[in-house]
């Protein structure tokens, strides 16, 4: 190495190649080098911005975070890959998977920027207003997407947002951080609406079909008393009640 200085107790190593001064940093817990270039070709300076590398990181390693911090964007790339990879193994759904890629471009574009272990209750929690007002100024809305939407929502891209940072946890990429905590209530259910007239038409027609269709007994008798069970019940609550004469007969 030409022009090496040896510093900080031969943790810190300065030397130049091709007339630019790079560090070569030796941690106290690991017995890997780190080759950092310091993008100057002033010694001093040099020798000042090594040894403040050496700190830093050594203060990461005491945090137990990684010498290298990810940002969220990279890891959110990663653990799609890995949910891809459950999928190919029979883990993940195709619906979840696809879920997931859907949410995932909200928190890329929220908090992507951000190094995965500044990822706290705050920017949890400032989330919840910035995702109700992403499709706020759009002239044009996606397929499928609400301007407004609804808070079961809200609370679903939490989740998968907070499914992210605590795999990213497991891995190692947090060190001694503690995990977000904040969580969303929604104060609006939505209620699923009742059967329209034209949709229990629907499925009185296909019932019936199958009655005639099916091949096996078993199934054909035990439709047969679903069905005749249903008209009853409906007559009854709708007051029609049948004829004694057609009855008798």
């Amino acid at each position: 190495m030409e022009g090496a200085r040896y510093l900080e107790d031969g943790r810190l190593t300065i030397f130049k190649r091709n007339g630019v001064f790079y560090a070569r940093i030796r941690l106290s817990a690991s017995r890997r080098y780190i080759w950092r270039s310091l993008k100057t070709t002033n010694e001093q300076t040099a020798v000042d911005l090594g040894r403040r590398l050496l700190f830093q990181l050594e203060q990461r390693t005491e945090q137990g975070l990684p010498p290298k911090s990810k940002s969220f964007a990279a890891v959110i790339e990663d653990y799609i890959r890995y949910r891809e990879r459950d999928h190919r193994h029979g883990k993940t759904s195709p619906g979840m998977l696809r879920q997931i890629i859907r949410i995932a471009k909200f928190w890329r574009e929220y908090a992507g920027h951000l190094a995965v272990e500044d990822i706290d209750d705050r920017v949890m929690r400032e989330f919840i207003p910035w995702r109700r007002d992403y499709y706020a100024n759009f002239k044009k809305l996606p397929k499928n997407a609400k301007r407004h939407p609804a808070d079961r929502t809200i609370q679903y891209d939490m989740m998968i947002g907070k499914a992210i940072i605590r795999w990213a946890h497991e891995q190692g990429l947090r060190g001694r951080q503690t995990l977000p905590t904040v969580t969303f209530t929604p104060k609006k259910k939505r209620v699923r609406p009742a059967f329209e007239l034209s949709e229990l038409r629907m499925l009185w027609r296909v019932l019936c079909r199958r009655i005639q269709t099916t091949r096996d007994k078993r199934i054909r008798t035990s439709r047969d008393l679903f069905h005749l069970g249903t008209r009853n019940r409906e007559r009854t609550s709708s007051g029609v009640e049948d004829n004694p004469k057609t009855s008798a007969a």
